[in-house]
């Protein structure tokens, strides 16, 4: 019977590598429904499960098997890699240290322990793991590149590129390698090889376009020609490259973006900006297109030769609008108005995507721990804050007001941080929308640092506006918001004494 299984097995997968899914499914389905109950059977099926990515019924095949042999490291190294892919990182952790309790000669168990404690922002254990498996298993690929990728994220980017180095000379076509070492270069300020290795994401983590007749532009003559320029990552990405859609108006052409609709009105007003579209028009005529974060190499970029800030923009009418009724709400009958601070505690958690959902949860915070902030008098705070976190706003019982209400896209947002003195916000895209104003923002950064911020300082030529606050270690929430909270005291002094200096 165990037999007839594996026969079996070897017809499904074959479906998969046709790409017949569906039917490779359906006869999985049925196969497990006489399937033997045996470790190696259900051992099997797991594996099947996993590489259709259905973690749920992968995790329940590999119990299965363990409830069976409960001593077989391989079993608990796949029920850990299912665990990482389905999200849950404390149960990948738990089984990949049974699998090296069991097996520590195996340097893959050691490589993909550290994978799940970078993850969760343990990179200093992360470290240990990836080194131990490099020893085991020397110029073992995975290892040297989770090396890498975790000296990036304990900010050593300049440690990192010897070991990504090391890599890419093993495997010259390692996409995972060459993107990651490409980040580390972008973090440590070397724009020129970093943004040409930024290529890399092509074949990494992104998906090239497949819909659009006309070239990519690739830093050739504008002069008459129509480009489209085109969202590729998140809402902050295109905020912060939009910026470059002025040096290509310069270069003679006409500038078309395509971007979700949120983003549409705010980018409207862009110099540069001829046409801004959600889907496109098949009669619109393009000579030649570029993902967002393409334009700075193309464009030769360097920290010195950016567009200056700011480059967004809200009409008059709609800054008095919103952002002066928001005020205006906020200080009526007050002798002494109170400053105003804006409040953005949590990203978008990117559910569909379990590695982006685990960065998330290292840059986001939970609104109690902002709490130190409240206490410092003469603020009013408002929130930003969208989705999900929202609802912290009344477990909490902080005084925290809500001015998200109409708020349809990103112009109605800047128009109402007009209202504001100052915003305070985790690394979202709310913090390029106020930094692209030219307004004051002040940025909590994760210990692990998008690579746009750097390694260290509390400044960015990206943004004259903002100011960074960084986590000195994964977690560490309180020595940031003890900084914020003394700087905000220094900031209500100054205030006060400005508007004391004005009636006098």
């Amino acid at each position: 019977m165990p037999n007839s299984f594996r026969l079996l097995a070897q017809d499904i997968l074959a479906l998969g590598d046709a790409g017949d899914i569906p039917a490779a499914l359906e006869k999985l389905h049925e196969g497990i429904q006489t399937l033997p109950q045996d470790a190696h059977s259900t051992f099997l099926a797991g594996c099947l499960y996993e590489r259709f990515r259905d973690w749920h019924q992968a995790r329940k095949f590999y119990l299965q098997s363990l409830h069976l042999d409960v001593n077989s490291p391989r079993i608990w190294h796949r029920l850990g890699i299912v665990c990482l892919s389905g999200g849950d990182l404390d149960g990948a952790e738990r089984a990949l240290k049974v699998a090296i309790q069991q097996k520590p000669s195996d340097a893959h168990y050691h490589v993909d322990l550290s994978m799940v404690l970078a993850r969760k922002g343990a990179f200093d254990r992360a470290l240990e793991s990836a080194l131990t498996g490099e020893k085991l298993s020397p110029g073992h690929v995975p290892a040297l590149n989770n090396i890498g990728h975790v000296l990036q994220g304990l900010g050593r980017s300049a440690e990192s590129l010897p070991y990504y180095d090391q890599a890419i000379a093993l495997e010259p076509e390692n996409a995972v390698c060459c993107f990651g070492r490409a980040v580390s270069l972008l973090k440590m300020g070397d724009f020129e090889s970093g943004w040409r290795e930024y290529e890399w994401r092509w074949r990494c983590s992104q998906t090239p376009r497949t819909d659009l007749a006309v070239p990519q532009w690739e830093g050739e003559d504008l002069n008459g020609k129509t480009i489209l320029i085109h969202h590729e990552q998140g809402y902050g990405d295109t905020l912060q490259f939009i910026r470059f859609a002025s040096q290509l108006k310069t270069r003679g052409a006409r500038v078309v973006v395509q971007v979700p609709i949120p983003l549409v009105r705010i980018l409207e007003g862009v110099e540069g900006v001829d046409q801004v579209v959600s889907v496109l028009d098949p009669s619109l005529h393009l000579d030649l297109h570029c993902p967002m974060a393409g334009l700075p190499l193309r464009l030769k970029m360097t920290p010195s030769t950016l567009p200056g800030c700011p480059y967004l923009s809200v009409p008059v009418g709609e800054q008095e609008r919103q952002g002066g009724a928001l005020r205006q709400s906020l200080t009526e009958n007050m002798t002494q108005p109170d400053l105003i601070v804006g409040l953005v505690w949590s990203g978008d958690p990117r559910p569909h995507d379990p590695v982006a959902t685990q960065v998330d949860r290292r840059r986001s915070v939970r609104l109690e721990k902002l709490a130190p902030l409240m206490e410092v008098e003469g603020i009013r705070f408002v929130s930003f804050q969208l989705g999900m976190p929202k609802h912290q706003m009344a477990e909490t019982g902080l005084p925290v007001i809500d001015v998200t209400d109409g708020i349809v896209d990103f112009a109605d947002t800047a128009a109402r941080l007009y209202g504001v003195d100052l915003l305070i916000s985790v690394d979202t895209s709310m913090v390029h929308l106020a930094g692209g104003l030219g307004l004051p923002v002040w940025m909590i950064s994760r210990s692990d640092s998008c690579w746009r911020w750097g390694e260290t300082g509390t400044t960015t030529p990206w943004y004259p506006s903002m100011r960074i606050f960084r986590q000195p270690r994964s977690g560490d929430w309180e020595t940031p918001v003890v900084e914020i909270t003394n700087m905000l005291r220094q900031f209500v002094a100054l205030y006060r004494t400005n508007l004391e200096a004005e009636a006098a």
